[in-house]
């Protein structure tokens, strides 16, 4: 095992977020494939999510299609949140409502068709067609057009001053033409750019990868990825331990000592698990019952309980990795109700789901401070694919969830509005503040990073303050990688994981 991976977290901090360096990665960018020795080995990947929707991008299944190197879009994420050049090489905003970007050369389709103008922009106008949006595009209309051969104008109904990082969404994959049979549910199997093809979906037990020699960065180290959707963060570390797996994904805090910290890829993340209180629950909608809900789960120690040490306790929304948000002021919540002659019920349901072991444990300790303080409570934990249409529904009345802020957009704003907006497309909450509503509108208008920033600071004081949400842990991402296993992204914006320099020695 190369030393570089000894230890569990690897880190340095460079601006607002934290860079994962490693002196294994083969000394290379992303763009370029390592040059490795000997026979192409197949990459066994225990991955911990299962397909909700066929691999969909317009879902959640689009990061595992980016994260496997199948998929790319026209502009990525460095290290520190900035965009950066992929399938596009430069863009430019001509005028405030029009931005217009390079392509890159001699791109092709895994189905060996080429990366045009064309292509990209009505690959695009099918993300921006869809129903419902990416989430990435959420509250933008735009409309895509080709312009010459090689580069596409991009031209949005208000002035967006970060849709460049709304294009770094694996939402927003480039695709081939043949991908959209169904626009409403492309297909990524042989449509995309990346160093691997999608060959097989298998359901929802597997999928098949080999690499792609006519890559535009390089021919890749690997010869394909076999991928495995293994739901048990047990079974996945049981794998790892016994060799049948090379890399798992999340592993439990508690499987971290049987792996040895040798076999452990760790790094601080923009992710946090929160419990949300649904403002549509009979017991929820009113905010003396939501406080009560706060105060009798105030000061559980939960990272250093459920996740061992692996986790970080919770200061708001953003954690440590947002530097910018580190000086934000101290919430200033209602008055608790406690029940007296209130003619509330008491019957909540708390739903969760299992593909994180962690949060059904947090379920567990949550319930139990719940019940204490008066509450008649009854969990739910299942696969998230068989929870989320009922979590965007408002079935239940809280909901555990682990959720980064930085997968979408890498822009707090745009977080915000997806999570907490009226109309946000993953307004677990179901919450709505009017008021919020224009201040994030006002918000995402302004081209300053810094005014950005401080907005989101105080849209999380407004959210925390009306308990629409109680932030518990920030997380951090825990590979199991196998001896030999070098080249991984380590993205702390949980994106990229295996790349073209992704290899594996005996």
């Amino acid at each position: 095992m190369d030393p570089a991976r000894s230890a569990k977290t690897i880190t340095t901090l460079i601006g607002a977020t934290i860079v994962l360096s490693l002196a294994a990665c083969g000394g290379g960018s992303d763009d370029q494939a390592a040059s490795g020795s000997g026979e192409r080995k197949t990459l066994r990947y225990a991955y911990a999510f299962t397909p909700v929707a066929a691999l969909s991008p317009y879902s959640d299944d689009a990061v595992t299609s980016y994260g496997v190197g199948a998929t790319e879009t026209l502009v990525k994420l460095d290290a520190s949140g900035a965009p950066a050049a992929s399938l596009a090489t430069g863009w430019e905003q001509t005028d405030p409502a029009t931005w217009e970007l390079t392509l890159r050369d001699g791109v092709k389709f895994q189905d060996g068709t080429a990366m045009t103008a064309e292509a990209v922009a009505a690959s695009l106008t099918n993300a921006a067609e869809a129903e419902p949006a990416p989430r990435a595009l959420s509250g933008t209309e735009l409309t895509v057009s080709a312009v010459g051969e090689n580069a596409v104008r991009i031209v949005t109904k208000t002035p967006d001053p970060v849709l460049v990082q709304r294009l770094t969404s694996p939402e927003l994959a480039i695709l081939a033409e043949k991908a959209y049979a169904d626009p409403a549910s492309p297909s990524v199997v042989g449509t995309g750019t990346g160093p691997y093809t999608m060959t097989a979906l298998n359901g929802t037990t597997s999928a098949d990868l080999s690499a792609n020699p006519a890559y535009w960065g390089g021919e890749p180290a690997l010869a394909g990825i076999e991928l495995s959707f293994v739901a048990d963060g047990d079974q996945r570390a049981s794998a790892l331990r016994a060799g049948q797996t090379d890399l798992a994904q999340a592993l439990p805090a508690d499987q971290l000592e049987p792996v040895g910290a040798e076999n452990v890829l760790a790094v601080p993340l923009p992710r946090t698990v929160s419990v949300h209180l649904i403002q549509s629950s009979p017991v929820f909608s009113d905010p003396g019952k939501r406080e009560l809900a706060r105060e009798a789960i105030e000061g559980l120690d939960l990272a250093g309980t459920i996740y061992a040490g692996a986790a970080d306790p919770a200061q708001g929304l953003f954690s440590t990795v947002s530097t910018w948000a580190q000086n934000r002021p101290a919430p200033t919540y209602p008055q608790a109700e406690p029940w007296g002659s209130s003619q509330t019920p008491k019957q909540i349901t708390l739903a969760t789901f299992a593909d994180r072991p962690e949060l059904a444990e947090i379920a567990t300790v949550v319930a139990d401070q719940w019940r204490k303080a008066g509450f008649d409570v009854k969990t739910v934990v299942q696969e998230y694919n068989q929870m989320e249409s009922d979590y965007l529904k408002g079935t239940y009345d809280a909901v555990i969830m682990s959720r980064s802020y930085g997968q979408d957009t890498a822009d707090p704003i745009s977080y915000l509005q997806a999570d907490f907006g009226c109309e946000g497309g993953y307004n677990l909450s179901r919450y709505c503040d009017q008021d919020l509503d224009q201040d994030l509108a006002e918000a995402a208008g302004q081209a300053d990073v810094e005014t950005r920033n401080q907005a989101a600071v105080a849209a999380e004081h407004t959210v925390l303050s009306q308990v629409a949400v109680i932030p518990l842990i920030h997380d951090r991402t825990q590979f199991g990688v196998a001896d030999g296993l070098t080249g991984l992204a380590a993205d702390p914006w949980e994106r990229a994981v295996i790349t073209a320099a992704t290899e594996l020695d005996d």
